[in-house]
C-alpha cells in the first residue's frame, strides 16, 4: 500500500515537472520568436537607413562635371549619306551621352539631385564625307560656374576614318571620345576655368539649374 502511494506521489510530482517544463518552454519559444520578429524588423530598418543615406551621398556628390545635351539632338537627328546615296539618321544626343559616361568617369548628367563643380552645355556636329570615308566632328562646349555664370566657350575639331555602312555608330562613338578628350584637356589646361573652378562650394552647383538652358 505504502508502495503504490509512494508511486502515485512519484507520479504527480513528474507531471507538475512537465507541467512546468511545458510552460517554460512555451515561454521561451514566444520569447524567441518576439525576439527574432524585433531582430528582422531591426536589420530592415537598418537596412533602409543605410540605402537612403547611400542614396543620398551619392546624389550629393560633387562631380566635376555636369553634363548637359539638349534632347532636340534626338528629337531632330542628322541624315548622312554614304558614296552609295545610302542615308543613315543619327541620333547625335544619344551617342555623345553614351561617350561622356566612358569618357569622363567623374561627371554626370546635369539634373535634379546631381551636384557638380562645372556645367558644360555641349552641342555635337557631325559631318561625313563619302569620297574621303571621313567624319568629321565639332563639339561645342558652354561652360557655366558653380554660380551659373557662363565663363568660357570652347570648340575643339576632329576626324575620324571609317564607313559609314558598317557599325556607323561605332565611329562616331569614337570620334567623340576624341572630341571630349580634347575638350576635357583644354578646361583642364585654361587656367582662367581652372582658377574659378578649384574654388569649390560644399556642393557645388545642382542640377536643375540646367532647367533654364533646354
Amino acid at each position: 500500500m505504502v508502495g503504490i502511494i509512494q508511486k502515485n506521489n512519484s507520479k504527480k510530482i513528474f507531471m507538475k515537472l512537465v507541467s512546468k517544463f511545458d510552460v517554460i518552454t512555451t515561454y521561451l519559444y514566444y520569447y524567441n520568436s518576439k525576439m527574432l520578429k524585433i531582430l528582422v524588423a531591426f536589420s530592415v530598418f537598418f537596412a533602409l537607413v543605410s540605402q537612403s543615406i547611400t542614396s543620398e551621398v551619392k546624389a550629393n556628390t560633387n562631380y566635376d562635371y555636369l553634363i548637359h545635351i539638349n534632347e532636340d539632338f534626338d528629337r531632330h537627328p542628322i541624315h548622312l549619306v554614304d558614296f552609295r546615296g545610302q542615308g543613315y539618321w543619327v541620333k547625335q544626343g544619344s551617342l555623345l551621352k553614351k561617350a561622356v559616361s566612358s569618357t569622363l568617369p567623374n561627371s554626370a548628367s546635369c539634373e535634379k539631385g546631381n551636384y557638380g563643380n562645372l556645367v558644360l552645355s555641349l552641342d555635337p556636329y557631325i559631318f561625313y564625307n563619302p569620297q574621303m570615308t571621313t567624319f568629321y566632328g565639332t563639339l561645342k562646349a558652354k561652360i557655366y560656374n558653380q554660380d551659373g555664370k557662363a565663363i568660357k566657350r570652347i570648340k575643339v575639331e576632329d576626324e575620324l576614318v571609317g564607313r559609314i555602312g558598317i557599325l556607323h555608330e561605332i565611329s562616331i562613338d569614337k570620334l567623340y571620345k576624341k572630341l571630349l578628350l580634347k575638350l576635357d584637356t583644354q578646361i583642364k589646361n585654361d587656367s582662367e576655368i581652372n582658377i574659378r573652378g578649384s574654388i569649390k562650394k560644399s556642393q557645388g552647383i545642382e542640377g536643375a539649374f540646367c532647367l533654364m538652358l533646354n
